[in-house]
């Protein structure tokens, strides 16, 4: 390999056995170094959520205008860009969490027998994220119980996305709109994909911020994680410290 391109968010390590330091056959030293490479896409999907959410509140303001009117191909145009939009913003949030999870999962030593009963009896992701992070950063019984819901309701949504039902199923009313609508249009709306992106980024903001690793790897990444939040949120974040509560049809 002629070289390694090394990038803004790039985590560049040396192996174990990586470097090796000898005496050749005319005298001279030699050495050899390999080096492995860890991109951290958690800001990368961060990003991406922000700018689908900027979309989705945009085409928001379409959709009141459009349903402030009588054209109904417009009306449902701007339903359904409002939705994609939301509905993408919602996943990128969510796999941004599952990014900084599978992070800071390799420095936490779970037991055994937890990982046993998690896989035996199923359990939701978002306790399983939701254990890692207390055992991480030392939460407290009231932070990990405001995580949880939220997470809860970040992964819910998720779901909802990722396996879609097939079914034929009674319409939703919309929570803004006052009519009826497919059930996806009540739920991948403007309003539930800010409270999904401000709650995912809190959690993240939070953590970076004022949380206490520890392991010093995770003590590191978060200072390298904390910068980069700072450039997506250059006046602060808005304090979601309470659970989080999406607007229901």
């Amino acid at each position: 390999m002629p070289g390694i391109f090394i990038t803004r968010g790039m985590t560049v390590a040396v192996p174990s056995g990586g470097l090796t330091i000898g005496i050749g056959d005319d005298g001279n030293f030699t050495s050899k170094v390999t080096l492995h490479v860890r991109f951290d896409v958690c800001p990368t999907w961060t990003e991406i959520s922000l700018r689908h959410l900027q979309e989705a509140k945009a085409k928001r303001v379409d959709r009141d205008i459009a349903w402030s009117g009588t054209d109904e191909e417009q009306k449902a145009a701007t339903l359904e860009r409002e939705f994609e939009a939301s509905m993408q913003a919602i996943m990128a949030a969510a796999i941004a969490i599952d990014a900084f999870y599978s992070l800071v999962q390799t420095n936490v030593a779970l037991p055994s027998s937890l990982v046993e009963r998690w896989r035996t009896k199923r359990t939701p992701r978002y306790s399983q994220v939701a254990e890692v992070l207390r055992q991480a950063f030392s939460l407290r019984s009231k932070g990990v119980s405001t995580l949880r819901q939220n997470l809860k309701v970040i992964y819910r949504l998720r779901d909802l996305a990722v396996h879609p039902s097939g079914k034929i199923e009674a319409p939703l009313l919309h929570p803004e709109l006052n009519v009826g609508v497919e059930w996806r249009f009540a739920y991948f709306c403007a309003h539930n994909a800010e409270q999904i992106f401000n709650a995912a980024t809190w959690i993240l903001w939070d953590l970076a911020h004022g949380g206490k690793p520890n392991d010093r790897k995770i003590s590191e990444y978060m200072i390298a994680l904390r910068n980069r939040l700072a450039e997506m949120f250059p006046d602060g974040h808005p304090n979601v410290s309470s659970a989080m509560y999406l607007r229901k049809p």
